[in-house]
């Protein structure tokens, strides 16, 4: 089955690069036990109705982030993000090889089978704190896969679960509802996440930056929190992803954010440092990571 009706990549200084020979031979992680104690997939797992593959997307720099990618089918109907840490060998390719497939200047990952409850915070049973698996430069389906893994069999620590959400496999789009975007990171680098609600609909990951002197409050009076304090903020506040919307913009692929765009993002449930109740800000979207339509199940997603 094809999960992919439609792929488009926006080319970026990324894009441009070559996977390095010296990573032609996959780095292999360390040898460990990965389940914490839980069954295996032939174990009690079998029970549960998330378990599955799955690829995962990864984002990021200092910080990295896996952003798993959905399907409108169970067991694949969840929007996840997860901060990640990587052995130490592992992370230093990821951040600095040169991408072998031009057309997908990313890398995804994909992790040995687990149920996706495991991530749920708010699930009652045993927590993931890690999974291995293979990490591909390219997609792991598509031209990614004809080259070898960045790793095998390596281990990635899960520090925190930014969003987990379970997707309603039998609810129906609106295209005319507003444009709104998941936004998370640390370190100074903001992502943007489309949030998907309903198919059909588009899973987008990109990477941007508040401009600075256009944070208001949702009335449009400028903040009075000085620069460095926000500068702070955006730098920190967002370990966890917090909603944003695009009110200018209606939710459709062809309305996205793309590089070199400039829109107001309205956060209605995050508080500035002010403590005003919302705020609003310019952001710019420097880099398209990632942008997939996903169709319904009866689609041939």
């Amino acid at each position: 089955m094809n999960r992919w009706i439609a792929s488009r990549t926006v080319s970026s200084s990324a894009a441009t690069r070559r996977c390095l020979p010296t990573h032609h031979r996959p780095i292999e992680g360390t040898t460990m036990d990965m389940h914490h104690g839980h069954q295996t997939p032939h174990g009690n797992h079998d029970r549960d109705a998330t378990l599955g593959s799955r690829g995962m997307l990864l984002v990021g720099g200092e910080v990295l982030y896996m952003s798993h990618l959905p399907m409108f089918m169970p067991p694949h109907n969840f929007q996840v993000i997860l901060e990640v840490g990587l052995e130490d060998a592992v992370g230093s390719a990821v951040r600095s090889h040169r991408h072998v497939v031009p057309e997908e200047p990313y890398d995804t990952f994909v992790p040995d089978v687990f149920p996706m409850s495991e991530l749920d915070p708010q699930g009652v049973g045993p927590r993931r704190t890690s999974m291995t698996g293979k990490i591909f430069c390219g997609h792991f389906e598509r031209e990614g896969k004809k080259h070898p893994p960045l790793a095998e069999h390596t281990v990635v620590t899960i520090q925190s679960v930014a969003h987990f959400a379970e997707l309603d496999v039998q609810a129906n789009h609106r295209d005319d509802s507003e444009l709104a975007y998941l936004c998370f990171g640390r370190a100074g680098q903001l992502h943007l996440a489309h949030h998907i609600t309903a198919a059909p609909d588009f899973d987008q990951v990109l990477t941007v930056r508040a401009v600075p002197g256009t944070a208001t409050d949702l009335l449009g009076e400028p903040l009075p929190d000085d620069a460095a304090t926000l500068e702070k903020f955006f730098g920190k506040h967002f370990a966890m992803a917090e909603p944003v919307h695009i009110g200018e913009r209606s939710d459709r692929p062809d309305q996205r954010m793309v590089p070199p765009d400039a829109v107001r993002g309205v956060f209605f449930t995050t508080a500035p440092p002010s403590g005003f109740h919302g705020f609003a800000v310019q952001l710019k979207a420097e880099r398209e990571v990632y942008t997939e339509r996903l169709a319904t199940q009866e689609g041939g997603s």
